[in-house]
């Protein structure tokens, strides 16, 4: 694929049944003969989320666990998460609109250590990356790769 129609997109979408202080991981293939940089990350809640120590994030990165290639923490601190009834949470707008943001890649909002951090690096063609949801109640996550 070329930059001469970048508006292709995959989208990958996956339902969470993270509860409590669990991790999910998920494990995708990137597509065929194409790298990918992850654009932006939609999160829906259904559940306020509660952080004592830490807030819920998402991450996608090269191994389970891992976030080279995009993160995004689901909270207003590093210790107080989102409610339900601010859903959506698109990781993109949150950085986009933040003060200061100078704008171009890569994409972060640093009000507290990585909020967000997008288009960090690019996701090899014909590689697996993984995805890696904790300490979620319920709710359904969209993450938007872009190659």
């Amino acid at each position: 694929m070329s930059y001469d129609n970048p508006s292709k997109r995959e989208t990958y979408v996956f339902p969470s049944s993270a509860f409590g202080a669990t991790t999910e991981n998920r494990k995708f293939l990137s597509p065929k003969g194409k790298k990918g940089t992850v654009r932006d990350i939609r999160t829906y809640i259904t559940a306020d989320m509660v952080g004592t120590t830490t807030v819920p994030e998402i991450n996608v990165g090269a191994s389970a666990g891992s976030s080279e290639y995009a993160r995004h923490r689901l909270g207003t601190t590093a210790i107080l998460g989102n409610t339900a009834a601010g859903t959506p949470y698109r990781a993109r707008a949150l950085a986009e609109g933040a003060a200061g943001w100078p704008g171009g890649p890569p994409l972060s909002l640093i009000d507290y250590a990585g909020h967000v951090l997008l288009e960090i690096a690019k996701i090899p063609a014909d590689t697996a990356f993984f995805t890696a949801v904790a300490v979620m109640p319920a709710r359904r996550s969209l993450i938007c790769l872009s190659q």
